[in-house]
């Protein structure tokens, strides 16, 4: 391992290494660059100062023993943290035990101290693919924390979430982590608007896709804890959440080695239930500033505008100043994007014609041009919104599921249709199906493609060979042809938005089923 002109040869300085690495590169403090910063940073020091007693502390309702119970259900059999507790010794509590907990988790809330073994975790890493071993950087870290101190963080999460829903805090448009919503949201809204443009108003539209550098992990904690003040959260939630973030460390372990501790001076502690929320809320005002003509989608850290115009020019204009807006914002809260990794794509009436004045945009001075494609929550969207991109990657994604299947069709020892039939719809059909209601409004062409791959990973599961009839798979199988299916989970998703009251995705569920009947 090399970094800094250091070199690491045995496990021990190779943790160390790493140790350095996240501490001075990752998880490090931001100086304050502008007049700004000195605005936040002021009050919220008042605020950590602030000493947190149950003299200061108003009423709050305290943590049942309920709670505590449901939460403990809910755990997976994940690692335990630095506290060695596990969560199958959590699981297999006892009444007694469940009684302690909570008395300990509303001490905690109400003397506001929480367990230095709580803030504490243990990283290991795993190497990103196609990445240069020798580097820090070609790491992915998972951090291993305390399941004692998960199990309150997820009391807190689910009464932040229901208060920050009751007062509609966050913004509509940010579909990461929040119940009721997905990645189709923001899929679905986009799509609409390009197809809109381009089939009815015969305008021209684009949509620019930001990439923001180590996001989680580059959240201001002064502006965090200024920012849940100026949202006048209940008072023990932010004294809670200001501890949390407060004198974080962890450490690296590598084979069984573990490194010196570090102090992690930024960002939302990874692998706590809490990050994902925590920083919706810190990017909650992050389009407040962008200009009306520009519409936007969230989801956690991906961010995408997109806006149209008649002309070129108007359109580079208007993109352009939703861009500027967004990154004043940016560096306003000490997050940076990164232009090598921020994509555009021009949804153009002429596909193939060359423009004079061509669209593009400006981030952080560097100039960014249309793509032909890329990658937008999963799905492959095009210029021309024909997915055939899309289906290329479903059938290389779907290529070794569908060998995976023959395997195991073939070696069982007394081989169940039935659950094989549950294999293929876990690991082939949800893969297949993904992106269904956009893909609802693409031609004929698109979704033979899509029946072949199912037909191929039905005959797979099911031991068949390849000239086996559709109509006999389908028979014995009882899987219904995919648009078939796909038609179903639309309904299916329109019901749901009208209970949920979600307005916007029945609108444009309903739009595309009116299209397709």
């Amino acid at each position: 391992m090399t970094y800094n002109d250091t070199t690491a040869t045995s496990d021990k300085e190779k943790a160390d290494l790493f140790a350095d690495y996240f501490e001075n590169d990752v998880y490090s403090y931001t100086d304050d660059t502008l007049p700004f910063h000195d605005q936040v940073t002021s009050p919220a020091s008042n605020i950590k100062k602030k000493s947190i007693t149950s003299l200061n502390t108003p009423k709050w309702k305290q943590i049942t023993i309920e709670e505590v119970k449901y939460h403990i259900k809910q755990l997976r059999n994940g690692s335990a943290g630095p506290d060695n507790i596990h969560n199958r010794c959590l699981k297999n509590s006892s009444e007694l035990l469940i009684q302690h907990l909570t008395k300990l988790f509303n001490q905690i809330l109400k003397q506001g101290y929480i367990p230095t073994k709580w803030k504490t975790a243990n990283i290991i890493l795993i190497l990103k693919p196609k990445k240069d071993k020798q580097h820090p950087s070609s790491y992915r870290p998972i951090s291993l924390l305390s399941c004692l101190g998960k199990v309150l963080e997820k009391i807190i999460k689910q009464r932040l979430m229901l208060e920050l829903e009751r007062r509609n805090i966050l913004p509509e448009h940010q579909a990461g982590f929040r119940p009721g919503k997905s990645t189709i949201y923001n899929i679905l809204r986009l799509e609409r608007y390009a197809q809109n443009q381009l089939r009815c108003a015969r305008r021209h539209s684009a949509v620019i896709l930001f990439d923001i550098k180590a996001a989680f992990d580059s959240v201001w904690h002064d502006g965090f804890i200024y920012k849940l003040n100026d949202l006048r959260l209940p008072k023990y939630i932010i004294n809670y959440l200001t501890l949390f973030l407060k004198d974080r460390t962890a450490s690296i372990e590598i084979e069984n080695v573990v490194s010196r501790e570090f102090n992690l001076k930024s960002g939302t502690p990874e692998g706590s239930p809490l990050s994902p929320l925590l920083y919706i809320i810190y990017t909650a005002d992050s389009m407040n500033d962008i200009p009306t003509h520009t519409e936007h989608g969230l989801f956690a850290d991906d961010t995408a505008l997109w806006t149209s115009s008649n002309t070129m020019t108007y359109l580079s204009s208007r993109l352009q100043q939703s861009v500027d807006a967004f990154e004043s914002w940016c560096k306003s809260w000490k997050l940076k994007l990164q232009p090598t990794k921020t994509e555009m794509i021009h949804f153009t009436i002429h596909p193939r014609k060359r423009y004079k004045h061509p669209v593009e945009v400006k981030v952080d001075n560097t100039i960014i041009k249309p793509l032909d494609h890329t990658r937008y929550l999963g799905v492959i969207i095009d210029k021309q919104l024909n997915w055939r991109r899309h289906l290329d990657r479903i059938e290389t994604k779907i290529a070794p599921r569908i060998g995976l299947l023959r395997y195991l069709s073939r070696t069982a020892y007394e081989p169940n249709s039935r659950t094989m039939i549950n294999i293929f719809k876990s690991i082939a059909r949800s893969i297949i199906i993904y992106g269904y209601p956009v893909l609802l409004t693409a031609d004929q062409n698109v979704w033979n493609r899509i029946q072949i791959i199912q037909n191929k990973a039905l005959r797979a599961a099911l031991g068949l060979p390849i000239y086996t009839s559709v109509d006999y798979i389908h028979k014995i199988s009882n899987i219904p042809k995919i648009k078939d299916y796909a038609t179903t989970l639309l309904k299916q998703s329109i019901q749901t938005a009208t209970q949920k009251n979600d307005i916007t995705s029945k609108k444009h569920l309903q739009d595309i089923l009116e299209k397709i009947l």
